[in-house]
């Protein structure tokens, strides 16, 4: 198997354990994923993003708009990846000391800012286990295709974790659900 495989492999994992989860009824409470494909390509994402890390697959999460749907998806971060532009922000002075008091201190005068460009990513392996809700296939993995390259690039930055205490609730009943 190839490594392409290998991760088409655990994104087919991931989301029959989502759809399981979703169909014991593990979601009906939650305001996006009740619905899952639709509506949580975000969320979902985000949830992939962690199963991913953990099987050592770093991913970006690439969000599109197409005349105002959203779509968000995961590139792999490997050597078909340009690496980002690095650019510095300042901070103004009362948004710093504001900052600063509940982040203790760690704000400096300019903060580091590592966001992707779209030339940086073309050449990327997309994964998408939400496109289905647009007709597409139910596990997408390989390079730009038609479908996404009709969205125009919003953003795209490094996976970092999971923020929200709700995401890691819902990745943990996932988890539950793969064999």
């Amino acid at each position: 198997m190839t490594n392409d495989d290998i991760i088409f492999s655990y994104a087919s994992d991931f989301k029959v354990a989502t759809e399981r989860a979703r169909d014991a009824g593990l979601f009906v409470k939650d305001f996006s994923f009740y619905n899952f494909p639709k509506a949580c390509c975000g969320d979902t994402c985000y949830l992939l993003g962690e199963y991913l890390y953990h099987k050592d697959i770093k991913t970006i999460y690439v969000c599109g708009d197409l005349d105002g749907q959203s779509h968000a998806w995961l590139v792999v971060k490997d050597k078909r990846i340009k690496a980002p532009t690095i650019r510095y922000v300042e901070i103004p002075c009362v948004v710093r000391s504001f900052l600063n008091q509940y982040g203790g201190n760690q704000y400096e005068e300019k903060i580091e800012l590592c966001n992707y460009e779209e030339t940086d990513i073309n050449h990327g392996l997309i994964i998408d286990i939400t496109a289905d809700q647009f007709g597409e296939p139910s596990v997408y993995v390989d390079h730009m295709g038609d479908f996404h390259k009709q969205f125009n690039f919003v953003a795209a930055h490094d996976y970092t974790g999971l923020g929200s205490l709700r995401l890691k609730q819902m990745y943990n009943t996932i988890l539950d659900f793969i064999e």
